[in-house]
């Protein structure tokens, strides 16, 4: 008679003790890539599914400027990782591209997706399909320094509601307060200055960036009135001479020397300010547009989405559907002072404490996402014409000129 092996009945064993377990099942350990600027907020939320879950997620950080490249290739070589966390102004691309897995029946049939902020829904849409959601936003808005507002006589509680008052507003804290400017932008980053002077812009009702080569592109009121008004700024000397050549290094930094009465700047602002300013008496508001009403915002940070190709394509979806529930953005994000996605979970008991993070939380729900195609080449590249746009049109004082190349450039790199 012929008798098992060793090896062969401690196998026998395992399948037993297997089957004896009714549901008993191996637990998966799912990969997800984010990049190096978000990866904090998405350790929070994996943490928070790793203590609940059986199946676990492992982060893996890219270098920001990297995830572009490292995705397409992995794409191709058919080595994805099974979640992916990156910029959301990379979706349309991606989507173009084939890298994306199409998420449309699960992200429909979820009723969080309806409750996430429109910018998500419509940034990651494409050829009427879903290829992911919000994951850890940010969003842009108008800071400005209490103190500074006081002593030129302004009421610190009442920020700009239009761009005329942001105006008025600049150059009475030049005018009343020594060694004080009333605006602050970098002028020579692009990326900078679509999230703090493009919202003005299309909150005026103005449309930027072309999705074709004959679309409509600095379209509408807002372009000419933005850049006017920065113009004017700049001539006034309300904008400190430093701004020209600032390549976004000092985008934050000279607002926290306490000389700048209001700049365009982001959600991380608040717990910034708080941590290595706690003495400055800072506000936050909505970056206004011509007319009242008309206040808007950039709504950036990163979605969540499978590759295509990703080896637990399943589980994945689970992960997306979860992190969309109430624990996960209130547990995982909003309790570690980060943004819900949902615009609906924007006034919780996390941020009741801190009432400048509801209104940063609310402006992700008023904001908007430029949808274009390369937009790296229209927007952030080096002389981009988007940025060579700003510089042509506030330092050497052409605003038409400037509208005009800009728009031209804009289509024939959208045509591409």
């Amino acid at each position: 008679m012929h008798m098992p092996t060793l090896r062969q009945a401690i196998f026998a064993a395992a399948l037993t003790s297997v089957a004896l377990v009714p549901g008993t099942a191996f637990a998966e350990t799912l990969s997800l890539w984010a990049r190096a600027s978000s990866s904090t907020a998405a350790q929070h939320m994996i943490d928070l599914w790793n203590t609940s879950h059986e199946d676990k997620i492992e982060l893996t950080t890219i270098p920001d400027n990297q995830m572009v490249t490292k995705l397409a290739t992995s794409v191709q070589a058919g080595d994805v990782p099974d979640l992916i966390s990156f910029d959301l102004i990379f979706m349309p691309d991606f989507m173009k591209a084939g890298f994306l897995t199409d998420l449309t029946a699960e992200l429909t049939a979820d009723p969080n997706q309806a409750k996430v902020a429109k910018a998500f829904r419509d940034l990651a849409t494409y050829d009427g399909k879903l290829y992911g959601t919000g994951f850890t936003p940010d969003v842009s808005i108008l800071l400005y320094n209490k103190d500074l507002f006081a002593k030129a006589g302004l009421d610190p509680e009442k920020p700009p509601k239009t761009i005329g008052e942001l105006t008025a507003y600049a150059k009475q804290i030049k005018d009343k307060v020594p060694d004080a400017y009333g605006y602050y932008f970098s002028g020579s980053c692009g990326g900078c200055n679509i999230f703090t002077q493009a919202p003005m812009m299309w909150g005026s009702g103005a449309t930027l960036l072309p999705t074709s080569g004959d679309a409509p592109a600095l379209d509408g009121p807002g372009v000419k009135e933005v850049l006017t008004m920065l113009k004017d700024l700049w001539d006034a000397g309300v904008i400190p001479e430093s701004a020209e050549a600032d390549t976004g290094q000092n985008f934050f930094a000279t607002f926290e020397t306490g000389t700048i009465g209001m700049v365009g700047s982001g959600g991380f602002a608040i717990s910034a300010l708080k941590a290595n300013h706690p003495d400055m008496n800072f506000g936050i508001a909505p970056l206004p547009g011509i007319n009242e009403g008309q206040a808007s915002s950039f709504v950036g940070g990163d979605v969540i989405a499978i590759p295509t190709g990703a080896k637990n394509a399943d589980l994945a979806k689970q992960f997306i559907a979860w992190q969309l529930t109430d624990e996960a953005q209130l547990e995982g994000l909003a309790k570690n002072l980060i943004l819900p996605s949902r615009t609906d979970l924007a006034d919780n008991k996390y941020f009741q404490e801190e009432p400048r993070y509801i209104v940063t939380a609310q402006a992700v729900g008023i904001g908007q996402t430029p949808y274009a195609f390369h937009f790296n080449d229209m927007v952030n590249a080096d002389q981009s014409p988007w940025l060579t746009m700003i510089q042509t049109a506030v330092f050497d004082g052409d605003v038409d000129g400037a509208i005009e190349a800009a728009r031209e450039a804009f289509r024939e790199i959208a045509g591409q």
